[in-house]
């Protein structure tokens, strides 16, 4: 049976490594290059990049390789188009419609991988057996049906806790050496890390459950089936998988706000200690925009979710999924003549029939002629024209049409005030008639808003139109005090 086991194991290795994306990576001839191209990218609380900017990263990065020596004869392009064929990246619709690249889920582990060869981070450590056995005893204590023994392990934990009370309010408390401290908060990075490169995970589990459910809706003989009825009584069925569950938990969790206050408290009081002084200028980055990337993995892996979700929706209620029934039963029928047929004939027998398909015509390289660029040539003489120039009256006066002049508004609000205490927007426009028209009333009321006050009452406006018709509208009165220093120096 043993035997068994390890033929078994290894078939399914053997399979693992030939389809792995991250396996490909760590045996690629690129490795050196590949990790350090993407773990320098792709770390941290940054886990993707649009395409334009990565691809100029990356060219930046090819540079500065060659001139260290590495050998990569290829461009940037081409490098981005293999790695993404390779299964190292992904390449997905990002918002605005922009072109988002990121790592794959297997990439991630391999990156995670290498790293940890080039730095290894131990993991003998007693914060780690702290942590194992305190969530060892925590999961003991809260599955324990017994309330007898659930009672006195509530009992212990209260008098733990008392004698320590005891002992702060006495004096008598030494807080945690600055190497115990280090080991464990170096612990809660290595560990925090690797939350991020989860998401592409469960990304990717969602992917493959959503294709699995419509591969068993197209499957399914008769007119409705199990996932059918639950579709159409309203159940998400990606909800309510065990990796929806176990995200929709955690992200609730991120999105709490008495969570995420608890979080950034705790490292704003663990970053002012002086041990942390020993952590590099990455790791406190990532400490400190930890909450925050933690919020924006989750909300992006919710919004995948909650699109499989509609769309898996649209494919029953439309009743897409009919067409694709139709598809897959003439493809297995098409099989099954297929496989009956070649029982009685050959794979070169002429069947009799010819079938027209596009392809593209197939010509010797010799017939092929020269583009000469004199055909297109034009035959008139291009006629250049000088430039006038540039008059600024017009330049002005064309500025003026299309913008308001709010210079000159400031102006005459300030002209005005050196002879009242207090002014109107109509006994502005009494003394500067708006010479815009309803542009400067509009500009009059708007500087009224930032600069001025409201007043009790209306006030009508006058001003002439373009054609020199006069025009009016009663508004709501304002009145200028003060002006703005910047007004009056203008």
């Amino acid at each position: 049976m043993s035997s068994d086991r390890v033929v078994a194991r290894a078939a399914r290795l053997r399979r693992l490594r030939d389809a792995d994306a991250g396996l490909a990576l760590l045996r690629a001839d690129l490795l050196p290059v590949l990790v350090a191209v993407l773990a320098e990218r792709f770390t941290g609380t940054r886990r993707s990049w649009p395409s334009a900017e990565f691809l100029e990263l990356l060219a930046d990065d090819l540079d500065v390789l060659r001139d260290a020596g590495f050998d990569l004869p290829r461009t940037a392009q081409d490098y981005l188009s293999e790695w993404v064929r390779q299964g190292f990246l992904i390449r997905r619709a990002g918002e605005a419609r922009e072109e988002i690249i990121e790592p794959s889920p297997a990439t991630a582990r391999a990156l995670r991988f290498a790293t940890d060869l080039e730095s290894p981070h131990s993991a003998v450590t007693s914060s780690r057996l702290s942590n194992l056995a305190e969530l060892l005893n925590r999961l003991a204590m809260d599955t324990d049906p017994e309330q007898a023994s659930r009672l006195e392990n509530l009992q212990r934990q209260r008098d733990l806790l008392d004698a320590e009370i005891a002992a702060v309010e006495a004096g008598r408390y030494t807080p945690l050496s600055d190497d115990l401290a280090l080991e464990q908060l170096t612990e809660i990075v290595h560990l925090a890390a690797e939350i991020p490169d989860d998401f592409g995970q469960v990304s990717a589990a969602l992917e493959e459950l959503n294709r699995g459910l419509r591969e068993q809706i197209i499957g399914q003989s008769g007119s409705r089936g199990d996932i059918l009825d639950e579709v159409f009584a309203g159940v998400d069925l990606l909800e309510n998988s065990e990796a929806g569950r176990t995200f929709a938990a955690f992200h609730s969790l991120v999105l709490d706000p008495e969570q995420a206050v608890a979080l950034d408290q705790a490292v704003d009081s663990v970053l002012s200690r002086e041990f942390t002084a020993a952590l590099t200028r990455d790791e406190v980055v990532f400490l400190r925009r930890l909450l925050t990337t933690l919020q924006r993995e989750s909300t992006s892996v919710r919004q995948v979710m909650t699109g499989f979700s509609r769309s898996l929706r649209r494919f029953v209620e439309t009743h897409a999924y009919r067409e694709h029934r139709r598809l897959a039963t003439a493809l297995g029928q098409a099989q099954s003549a297929a496989v009956a047929a070649s029982r009685v004939a050959r794979l070169f027998d002429p069947s009799g029939y010819v079938l027209d398909s596009s392809s593209v015509p197939m010509r010797s390289i010799s017939s092929w002629g020269l583009h000469n660029p004199a055909d297109v040539r034009t035959a008139q003489p291009v006629t250049e024209h000088v430039a006038a120039p540039l008059d600024l009256a017009t330049l002005r006066r064309q500025v003026r049409e299309s913008e308001i002049d709010f210079a000159e508004l400031r102006g005459a609000v300030v002209d005005v005030l050196q002879r009242r205490r207090v002014a109107s927007i109509a006994d502005v426009l009494s003394e500067h008639p708006a010479s815009q028209g309803l542009a400067s009333v509009v500009g009059l009321l708007l500087l009224a808003h930032s600069a001025g006050s409201r007043a009790d009452g209306v006030e009508n406006l006058t001003w002439r139109g373009v054609t020199g018709a006069p025009r009016s509208v009663s508004v709501a009165r304002y009145v200028f005090h003060d002006v703005p220093d910047e007004w009056r120096t203008a």
